[in-house]
């Protein structure tokens, strides 16, 4: 099984050149490009021959180094209700999906829209509204640049309770009912169906409304991304497995049984916090063993050949 580690992190530490060197050393295959960048400056407000050059570049030399992009992050919130910063975001998110296509992504997960209301279900009729309208904005650049969007499941904040709770799309029937209503909207996609899901296990450990092996289950083949961290089930820790309480071989048992064909993908930098950057690379690699590790104790190599 390929494994994948984000590049937030490492770009902010070393820049996005000697990150695409460092993680390669550290034995990683692939990466998912983080773009949490300024929405209205840089890189997000680039022209698209800007942006061809630029990211043209960066795909040669990260192919150079015998890895691919296998998934991107776009920038998140995805909206905010005020309407002036929403068209700032939207088009931020189409410039993240164009480099996406030019990194050669097969996906880049974006995140739904969250109403800050809904917890615990509250307002899930009015949420799936809203997150089909903004998605839908996407998908005529989504079948354009020919990249999917993948659909994250998300946690939100009890105020009173003092405690993350569920909200958009934290249960694997919801992001299946997401996944599946939003690719019901692409008929007229070149590309066909234009959505898949991301399952963040971490959120799955914090709010998920069943194991998450049997969440991997609902989401079947609609499972193409994934957010792989660890945590006690308190707070999102984006930490290395083993630093938390995810059931790791219950995960790898439902990854076997839907046939999941694609990378193992790490979103664990809050690994390196305990890490001086000098000793960063050498953290990257035991996250790569650690990885390594799991697919071979539970089967994945063996199975998901």
């Amino acid at each position: 099984m390929k494994i994948c580690t984000q590049t937030e992190r490492f770009d902010k530490f070393f820049g996005i050149e000697e990150t695409v060197e460092l993680l390669a050393k550290a034995g990683f295959d692939s990466l998912d490009y983080s773009m949490f960048f300024p929405l209205d400056s840089g890189v997000l407000v680039m022209s698209d021959d800007e942006l061809a050059e630029k990211y043209t570049k960066l795909r040669k030399l990260i192919e150079d180094h015998g890895m691919y992009v296998y998934q991107t992050h776009t920038p998140f919130p995805t909206w905010t209700g005020d309407d002036e910063r929403d068209e700032v975001i939207f088009r931020a998110e189409v410039k993240a999906l164009y480099i996406s296509s030019l990194l050669g992504a097969r996906h880049a997960v974006v995140h739904p829209p969250i109403i800050r209301e809904n917890r615990y279900g509250s307002m899930a009729k009015e949420n799936k509204e809203l997150a089909v309208r903004v998605y839908s904005r996407l998908i005529p650049y989504l079948d354009k640049y020919n990249v999917k969007a993948a659909v994250e499941n998300m946690f939100n904040w009890d105020n009173e309770k003092k405690c993350i709770c569920p909200t958009v799309c934290s249960s694997s029937e919801e992001m299946a009912d997401y996944v599946d209503t939003l690719n019901s909207l692409c008929g007229d996609c070149v590309n066909g169906e234009r959505f898949v899901a991301c399952l963040d296990v971490g959120h799955a450990n914090l709010v998920g409304e069943k194991p998450v092996g049997d969440m991997v289950r609902t989401l079947g083949k609609r499972l193409k991304a994934l957010h792989l961290h660890d945590n006690y089930g308190k707070s999102d820790d984006h930490t290395a497995p083993g630093f938390g309480n995810v059931d790791w071989k219950g995960f790898a048992e439902g990854l076997i049984d839907i046939g999941y064909d694609g990378d193992f993908v790490y979103e664990a930098d809050n690994f390196y916090n305990h890490f001086d950057p000098e000793l960063m690379p050498d953290a990257a690699a035991l996250l790569c063993k650690i990885a390594h590790h799991i697919t071979d104790k539970y089967g994945l190599d063996a199975a998901l050949k």
